[in-house]
């Protein structure tokens, strides 16, 4: 789905609802410089719609993950600009969305759920009011969605620019392993992908592995690979690559 030049569309997450595909997206104009949410639904030759803003906010938005639980259907985007984690129920799914909660306060990015042992829990990161919005990992959990969320005992759980922030949701693999997609900022913001196993996660301990890069093959045209999500059969991936622009002034 190519940007049409004005706004980019970026941290795509697919979700399947009675029968029929939705991606949600980060939909960023240019002319205001603040993303909204948009949806895009598939048609029934698995064709791509147009995009429609369904979630728009004073503050920036981006990293939609949208989820199924408790009969209801549920987003929780990243709003680090309003400086809270705020959950949001469908109303009227797709075009319409309520805010239900607040999970957690501060500048927190990527806000990623995974259900586990028992319990919810939620990676991320957190700016902390100074440095990278990128590098500093820290994990909550809690017996209900609604919460209330707890900070781990051992937060920040990592410092790693290389690995600390979600690039996608928990996927559990064949075997039963539990798989992060985990951002690369080495190279800068949206520079690589790669995907961490948890390998532990209780009260006492959060431990991934180092990630395996998630590089590009064969004609792919964008060097850099943001973010990694599936839903079904449908697996969507953003990337980005540096366009030079020519001004029609002689």
């Amino acid at each position: 789905m190519p940007d049409p030049g004005d706004h980019f569309y970026a941290d795509p997450f697919p979700f399947q609802w009675q029968g029929r595909s939705f991606l949600f997206v980060e939909d960023y104009p240019h002319a205001t410089g603040k993303a909204v949410i948009s949806v895009v639904p598939f048609d029934a030759s698995g064709a791509p719609e147009t995009p429609r803003v369904v979630l728009e906010e004073p503050h920036h938005l981006s990293y939609p993950q949208v989820f199924e639980r408790d009969g209801a259907v549920w987003m929780l985007p990243e709003a680090s600009a309003g400086g809270r984690l705020t959950l949001y129920r469908a109303t009227g799914f797709p075009d319409r969305w309520a805010a239900e909660t607040v999970l957690v306060e501060g500048e927190i990015s990527d806000a990623t759920l995974l259900e586990h042992g028992g319990q919810l829990w939620l990676f991320a990161t957190d700016r902390d009011g100074y440095g990278s919005t990128s590098d500093t990992l820290v994990v909550f959990s809690a017996q209900a969605l609604s919460g209330p969320w707890t900070p781990h005992p051992m937060n920040p759980v990592l410092i790693d620019l290389r690995m600390a922030r979600p690039g996608g949701a928990f996927v559990r693999n064949r075997e039963g392993r539990i798989l992060l997609p985990v951002q690369d900022g080495t190279l800068g913001y949206g520079g690589g992908l790669g995907l961490s196993e948890l390998l532990d996660l209780d009260q006492q301990a959060v431990r991934l592995s180092q990630p395996r890069p998630v590089d590009p093959e064969g004609d792919w045209p964008y060097p850099k690979i943001h973010t990694l999500n599936r839903a079904g059969m449908l697996e969507v991936i953003d990337g980005i690559a540096a366009v030079r622009k020519h001004s029609g002034k002689q």
